[in-house]
């Protein structure tokens, strides 16, 4: 099985560590970053074109963390977890899904029935324990050899500069990037731990004071996702492909 030692922060530069992430800590992370903050706290938003970190509020910075462990995790790693077909319904997934017909929600959990921190946290402990289980039950050379072709956009593309290995332009789908399943379990938790980086920025933009120091570790790497500069981060928008 792969292994996880939770002082390795990032996927380590030498293969033959094969050490994974500690997505347990993330838990610890959010919960001391939130902890006593009032509704409107977490609630501050600011929407305006030139302020793209600050569009997502606290709360919905959390939501997102738990529509990342569950979606992620679930579309990645479903066949592995539930080979008989028999996926787990923490949530509504048709409504969380994105696809042709557009997801009810937009990468955050249903905020009707999930608004409260606890319950969020809730959320992200499940997904957790299923990328726990991922790395539980797979052997290292088993998630390298997995691998997935994805179509691109910006923002992976700058992402994928700081993993040392595992995810690269896949050289027969223009378009379209590659990713090992060891690459794309530490994307997760990166992903995961910039969105902790950006509940502190809003906290520091409202005069709170932080309540750790993270790792820079991974896209906090990246000035405009550790908060070197405020500038808008490259887009979401699909590669063109080639077509049929």
């Amino acid at each position: 099985m792969a292994h996880v030692d939770s002082q390795i922060v990032e996927m380590p530069e030498d293969p033959s560590v094969g050490a994974m992430p500690p997505y347990r800590r993330l838990i610890d992370w959010i919960s001391l970053e939130v902890d006593g903050l009032t509704d409107a706290q977490l609630d501050f938003d600011d929407l305006s074109p030139e302020n793209e970190w600050m569009w997502w509020s606290i709360r919905r910075q959390v939501s997102h963390i738990g529509w990342d462990a569950l979606v992620f995790t679930s579309r990645r790693c479903g066949r592995l977890l539930w080979p008989d077909g028999e996926l787990p319904e923490p949530i509504v997934w048709a409504d969380h899904l994105m696809g042709p017909g557009g997801a009810k929600w937009d990468r955050v959990l249903d905020e009707d029935l999930y608004r409260e921190i606890p319950d969020l946290i809730g959320k992200i402990d499940i997904g957790i324990g299923w990328l726990e289980r991922v790395v539980d039950e797979q052997t290292i050379d088993d998630l390298r050899a997995d691998v997935t072709s994805v179509r691109g956009t910006p923002f992976w593309k700058y992402a994928i500069t700081t993993l040392p290995r595992g995810a690269s332009d896949d050289p027969d789908k223009r378009g379209f990037l590659r990713y090992t399943l060891e690459a794309s379990l530490w994307m997760v938790f990166y992903e995961m731990l910039t969105h902790v980086r950006t509940i502190q920025r809003l906290k520091r933009h409202q005069g709170l004071e932080l309540a750790q120091e993270l790792p820079r570790v991974g896209y906090l790497r990246l000035p405009e996702y550790w908060g070197d500069t405020n500038r808008n981060g490259p887009g979401m928008e699909r590669f063109e492909i080639d077509p049929d």
